[in-house]
């Protein structure tokens, strides 16, 4: 017996699907070992930060669970986290319904995941007692082996002291990420900014003469009105908005005039990357401008945060890190009311609202919570509504649009209010709040005359808003109280690709079956809008945009709607000619790795490189790939399971960056190999999950600067027809892979 002894933070990152073998080249975790116990932390963790100890008894294949419950890996290791972050709590601890507890003094035994296991495996664990609220996870039981908490109490086994321990893994973790994050620039691996890295050293001059005619319009165009700027991966959308930004203070200046500008993002790294790539043109300070997150900006205006002392913790630093764990909330809210109480609503909901909540699908149960998760953020806390006596009254007479949720009378509100009222209960036992209501407490005091006051002085005259499409309805509307002046619809200058959707990176397929929008209209709130289009690529050769060409028109077929209007026979490559990308077909699966390793060895002296996995269930698979070609010695390989394992990359010439294709957008390599396509044959797949992966195809081909390689494999159905195509079209090269 040798346990593991770990803390919140890191069973998260290992619940992404993250394999046990890429642990050690993981960027946010780090291993210490002694002779008596294993110790596994995450970057931030300190001293005094709740511990989870695993006691592990005959783990031959896996480290973090018990080994017959390897399929369950990651639901396991999030019922593990759930757990833990529960006995935290103050008071009783309080388990949900369908984990099917049972207590006996300090000791909880309870389901250890709410997927099938047919050995019925149950968790026995224990709290401990003090303010850290440590856990112990002792063992599992099965309909094989069953125990009773009294008879494990009374036999259970001893544990090594690990106070010494812990100290020394501590000291040893901080050690570690610091010396990562202070490593020189020529060590470690950046991801440029698309085409206005700051390693190219160009000032802001030689921007402007280098940019093509359609950015240097809207870098030109007037501010009298907000204009969405639009346009494919690569065209160029970060580098316009920043430079038309810059063009704004500099007029300002030039005529002598007081402008306060304002960069929104949706996450820390690229406010970081803009701020950088602004700092790099040869302007000296520009303090007219401030670069932001938007949670950031609500933390700092919002008196409802700013002077809390409530001592609630906000889930996420921003707002893609937050959404996945209020995910979980709504999951686990909505599994223990189906449950348990839905048989008192079902009778009176709609026929469309009852067959949701009854089907046993799971994605059907996951586009459930992504809607709720809307309703819940952008439209009940949007409007300040809280549970108690009365709200439920005045959640019935909000007006109703067609991004929301379909509800069909008083019945289908009053179960949705009801689970927003156990969603903000749970919230509240673990002192948790949202960053949806942060912001929904920042939107009610952007509506105040205090704020219509000081907005004065403290607004902005220009909002420039990049990756909008990735900005909730709640999020949309707060970007228009932010400007200064209140006689005059605001001015915002949104860049977005509509290709790019935040619902899938959560949810994947399940997204096809959401019945609510993550978004409204763009111009909602902004008046008379004026549309760019970029249509000139920087990034990739003429080959490479080809094939993207041809993705894109065979989406069309499968109705995706306006989203998709941008008229690709207009979008030219500036890129000299390169070689035609290939399409490399194996026999099996471990053929497809031998064949991504021998394109790793061929391509990795050129320069940076990606392996994008489209199907992100098969992303453990992977994730154990890339730590086998580190291990080898040969290559500097990175994982990222989440788009804030970006953030800290340092710059190395060459490189491998091995992630799930929804989180490379806005990145760019000099060679890509996308993997990990399932079987898209109309007999086997459904429409909607033929667009899913056919969408992430696309994002994946279009982070490529000069070369693609496309690996695909028997076992998971060969080649899909749209790429045979491009074969039969000339626009790709057609390789044997291996045949084992």
């Amino acid at each position: 017996m040798k346990p593991l002894i770990t803390t919140v933070r890191a069973i998260s990152e290992l619940a992404t699907g993250l394999s046990s073998d890429a642990v050690s080249s993981s960027r946010v975790l780090f291993e210490f070992n002694t002779s008596e116990i294993d110790f596994l932390l995450a970057a931030d963790d300190e001293d005094g930060v709740q511990r989870i100890v695993v006691v592990r008894e005959g783990n031959a294949k896996e480290p973090y669970v018990p080994d017959h419950l390897g399929s369950l890996r990651r639901d396991v290791l999030s019922r593990m986290k759930s757990f833990a972050e529960r006995a935290r709590t103050a008071g009783p601890l309080s388990l949900p319904r369908q984990w099917h507890q049972y207590k006996y003094n300090n000791y909880v035994a309870f389901r250890v995941a709410s997927k099938i296991d047919e050995h019925a495996s149950r968790w026995i664990a224990e709290v401990l007692s003090g303010d850290r609220a440590d856990v112990i996870f002792w063992k599992t039981t099965t309909s094989n082996s069953k125990s009773t908490l009294e008879e494990f109490e009374s036999t259970r086994p001893v544990l090594p002291d690990w106070g010494q321990g812990w100290m020394k893994a501590v000291a040893a973790a901080k050690e570690h990420f610091t010396q990562a994050r202070s490593q020189p620039a020529d060590v470690e691996m950046n991801l440029p900014i698309l085409e206005q890295s700051t390693t190219k050293g160009w000032t802001y001059q030689q921007w402007l003469a280098a940019i093509t005619l359609e950015q240097r319009a809207f870098v030109d165009a007037g501010t009298d009105k907000s204009i969405r700027l639009r346009g494919p991966g690569g065209s160029g959308k970060t580098l316009a908005l920043t430079l038309k930004a810059i063009r704004e203070v500099l007029r300002a200046r030039e005529a002598q005039d007081d402008v306060r500008v304002l960069v929104v993002t949706h996450s820390w790294a690229l406010a970081s990357q803009i701020s950088d790539s602004i700092d790099s043109m040869g302007l000296g300070l520009l303090n007219e401008v401030d670069v932001f997150p938007l949670l950031e900006i609500a933390k700092t205006i919002s008196p409802q945060y700013a002077q809390d002392s409530s001592g609630f913790n906000l889930i996420g630093d921003d707002s893609l890190s937050g959404k996945q764990a209020q995910l979980d909330e709504i999951m686990e809210v909505l599994e223990d009311f189906i449950s348990g109480d839905w048989i008192t609503y079902k009778g009176r909901v709609s026929d469309g609202l009852r067959k949701r909540f009854d089907s046993a699908n799971e994605g059907d149960r996951l586009a459930l919570a992504w809607d709720l998760l809307i309703e819940f953020g952008s439209v009940i806390g949007a409007a300040a509504i809280f549970p108690g006596a009365g709200s439920e009254l005045r959640y019935f007479q909000l007006a109703r649009t067609a991004w929301m949720l379909p509800l069909n009378g008083r019945e289908d509100l009053r179960v949705v209010f009801e689970l927003y009222s156990r969603f903000m209960a749970s919230l509240d036992d673990r002192s948790l709040v949202t960053s949806d209501q942060v912001l929904a407490d920042f939107l009610s005091h952007l509506e105040t005359h205090t704020w219509n006051r000081t907005r004065r002085s403290q607004g902005y005259d220009l909002v420039f808003v990049d990756e909008f499409h990735l900005f909730s309805p709640l999020e949309r509307q707060v970007l228009h109280y932010l400007t200064r002046d209140t006689s005059t619809y605001p001015r915002v200058f949104m860049a977005l690709d509509p290709r790019q959707s935040p619902s899938e990176a959560f949810i994947g397929l399940a997204a096809d079956e959401t019945r609510s929008s993550s978004s409204m209209p763009a111009d909602e709130y902004l008046g008379d809008v004026a549309n760019f289009e970029l249509t000139t690529i920087h990034r990739f050769t003429p080959q490479i945009l080809d094939l993207i060409k041809h993705v894109h028109h065979e989406f069309p077929t499968l109705d995706l709607g306006h989203d998709w209007d941008i008229d690709f026979s207009r979008v030219e490559s500036a890129k000299a000619d390169g070689s035609l990308p290939h399409l490399i077909s194996a026999a099996s699966r471990s053929g497809e790795e031998t064949d991504i390793f021998r394109a790793v060895q061929e391509l990795y002296p050129a320069g940076r490189m990606a392996l994008a996995v489209v199907d992100s269930r098969q992303w453990q698979r992977f994730s154990g790939l890339a730590s086998q070609i580190g291990n080898s010695g040969k290559f500097h390989v990175s994982t990222i399971s989440g788009r804030s394992d970006i953030e800290g990359l340092g710059y190395r010439s060459r490189g491998l960056i091995v992630g799930p294709a929804e989180y490379l957008a806005g990145l760019q390599f000099d060679a890509v190999l996308v993997a990990g396509i399932p079987d898209l044959n109309a007999t086997s797949s459904t429409a909607n999950e033929r667009t899913r992966y056919l969408s992430l195809l696309y994002l994946a081909l279009s982070r490529a600067q000069r070369e693609i390689r496309v690996c695909v494999n028997e076992d998971d159905g060969g080649a899909p027809e749209v790429l045979l195509r491009a074969v039969t079209n000339g626009l790709m090269e057609m390789n044997q892979g291996s045949l084992v």
